[in-house]
Parts: C-alpha cells; structure tokens; sequence
C-alpha cells in the first residue's frame, strides 16, 4: 500500500479500466465541497483506499475507488470547460489538463463499463446529451462543478492547489480474484449489481450466452430477480429469501450442483425452471381450465405462492400429479388466499404447503 495524490495516481495511470458489473453512479463525490471547508490548507483529506489490478506499468483495473476517479475527472473537465476560450494561456493549461489527467492518444483514459462509458465519452468530448443524459448522476455533478466554479469565482490555480492535498491509499491487488475482493466490499450495498456479477462468474465458465438468453427471456429484472427469489427458496427450503445475497446464493447453488452434472446442463435446467416461472407469472397456459385458476390465485395476492406453485406445476407437466390434483390444489391456494384478504389469520402460507404435500401423497 501506498499514500499518492489522488491527482497524481490519474496522472501516472494511462489506462483505468473498469469492471463489468462495478458500479459508481450513486457515489460519486463532490469533491469541491470536502476541499473547500479546509481553505486555509492546513491538512490532507484521505478518500480511503482504491484498490487496484496492474495490467501493465501504467495500464490498471480499478477494483475499488471508481467514484472517486470519476468524479475528479469530472471536477477537471468542468475547470477545462469553464475556462474555455478566455485566454491563449488558458487554452494551453486545457490540453495540458485534458493530455495528463483525461486522455490517452486522443481517448478517454477512463475504460468503463460499455453504457457508462458512451455517456463519459460525450461528456468529457463535448458532444450534445439528451434530455435524459442531463438526468445521469456524471453530468448532474459536473453541473454542480461549473455552478461552483462560477458562483465562487474559483481559479483554476486555486483548485489545484487544493486538489494537491486530496490523498488516497494505493493498493496493488495481485493476489486476490477481482469479482471476490469486490463483492466483499460492496456485498451491503443496495446498488450492487447482482446480475453483473453472475453474469462475469459465468463468463469465466464459459457459458454466458445460455446465461443471457436467460436474463433476456424475462420482461424486467424484477421478474427475473422474483424467479430466483422463488426458485432458491424451493432449493434451499428457505422461509425468506434475501434478495442481497442473490449472487451468493447462485454460486453456492451453481457450484454445488457441478459436483453431481456438467455446467451446461445445469444452466439448460435452470433455463427449464425460468420458462415454467414464466408461465406462472404470466398465466401463459392452454388449459383453460388450469389458466382460468392461476388468474384467480393471482389476482388474490398470491405472489408468496409462486415458490411452491413452481415445483407442484413442473410436478403436474411430468405427469406426477394428474390434472384433477392439481386443479384442487389451485383451488384450495385460492380459498387460502381469500379468507386471506378478508381475515388476515396467524396461518402461514408454509403450514398450508405441509397440508397440500400432505394431499398429494395420499393421491
């Protein structure tokens, strides 16, 4: 570990990649407002420990710290653009901050992830942003920065001078996987990407493209993430899922389960049970009379059903249950779920499942 200028670990880096599935948009920092309530310079201001993979000498994966970078990069270009144009000697300190601190050989020295990188690309080149692009967190901060620029009359000296005592903790990582050192730290965190990290753990598998054709069968990523809720809960004979260790609960699945068969087939399996949730979900069922009951189960409120429903309606499509048994078992979900709303009872859906399985043994 090492104590460097935050200003100073830009300058010497000539490309800072991000990872797939970090994250930084909620956490970007001001960082004229911590640099301003110690005007008289008299102390550091540590932003904590970025850590970091080498790729090459000057060629870096950022693990951690992201915000920070980002957020410095942004607080320069919006120095650069509100000084634009005012004096040759002006025009030539903004190649020279553009050249050291945000380009390489004509480029963003900032490799993000591929959405947040369009949207950086624009900003940091001037090119003209939507409506919504103006509503991103990048650009409502360097709006913030010009605001305060302007309203301040901040000097470009000035701000260095200051950003000069902006430190943080350097840490070369070359021992620990990237997507494990990450997770540890954001594994709290509301804004971690759960999807992403399966996503780049599956990539190293090399079965991604079964993955994504997964991910992009399901509407939105609330359906998706409500079909692992429930298929996990039924795998795991859980009582409550947390959808905060989504990712966590995958790879113990994941990696479980490769003991006992190949991974390509695991993943074709869980494709099998996301269909069958599909249909669930969206009553996409030929029985009239099965689709006319899932309707009614639905409209009852019977979102904490679907965990069972899943494994009793693979049941019935394997022809372990027959049609009669399984319309009874509808029915009696849906009576459960009316008395339910009319008279909210101390019975959990959990005791009438022991009841049903019970049912269907002795059918």
């Amino acid at each position: 570990m090492e104590t460097v200028s935050l200003l100073d670990f830009l300058h010497n880096a000539k490309d800072l990649y991000a990872l797939e599935y970090s994250g930084f948009s909620n956490n970007l920092v001001n960082i004229l407002e911590l640099i301003n309530v110690d005007e008289q310079f008299t102390r550091k201001i540590d932003l904590g420990v970025i850590y970091y993979a080498p790729i090459t000498l000057d060629q870096f994966t950022i693990i951690d710290g992201l915000n920070r970078i980002v957020s410095l990069s942004l607080l320069l270009h919006a120095v650069c653009e509100c000084y634009k144009k005012t004096s040759e000697r002006n025009d030539k300190a903004i190649r020279t901050i553009r050249s050291k601190y945000l380009l390489t050989n004509g480029r963003s020295k900032l490799r993000l992830a591929a959405a947040d990188q369009d949207l950086y690309d624009k900003i940091i080149n001037g090119e003209r942003l939507s409506g919504r692009e103006k509503e991103s967190k990048m650009f409502m901060l360097l709006h913030r920065f010009w605001t305060q620029i302007k309203e301040n009359e901040l000097q470009a000296a000035y701000i260095f001078k200051m950003l000069q005592r902006i430190y943080v903790i350097s840490a070369e990582i070359d021992n620990v996987p990237p997507r494990d050192l990450y997770y540890s730290l954001h594994k709290t965190s509301k804004d971690l990407n759960q999807i992403a990290l399966i996503t780049d753990y599956l990539k190293d598998i090399g079965i991604v493209n079964e993955w994504n054709t997964l991910v992009k069968s399901f509407n939105t990523v609330s359906d998706l993430k409500l079909f692992f809720r429930d298929f996990f809960i039924t795998k795991f004979k859980l009582s409550h899922f947390d959808e905060n260790k989504l990712y966590e609960n995958f790879i113990n699945y994941f990696e479980t389960m490769m003991q006992y068969m190949p991974e390509d087939a695991l993943i074709e399996q869980i494709l099998h049970s996301a269909k069958l949730y599909k249909d669930l979900l969206n009553v996409n069922i030929s029985n009239e009379n099965i689709k006319r009951a899932l309707i009614q189960i639905k409209m009852h409120g019977g979102e904490d059903t679907y965990a069972y429903l899943l494994n009793i309606y693979a049941d019935y499509l394997d022809g372990n249950i027959s049609e009669t048994t399984f319309l009874e078992i509808l029915s009696t979900i849906d009576e459960y779920l009316k008395n339910r709303l009319k008279t909210p009872s101390n019975v959990g859906f959990n005791e009438l499942i022991q009841y049903l399985n019970a049912f269907v043994t002795c059918k």
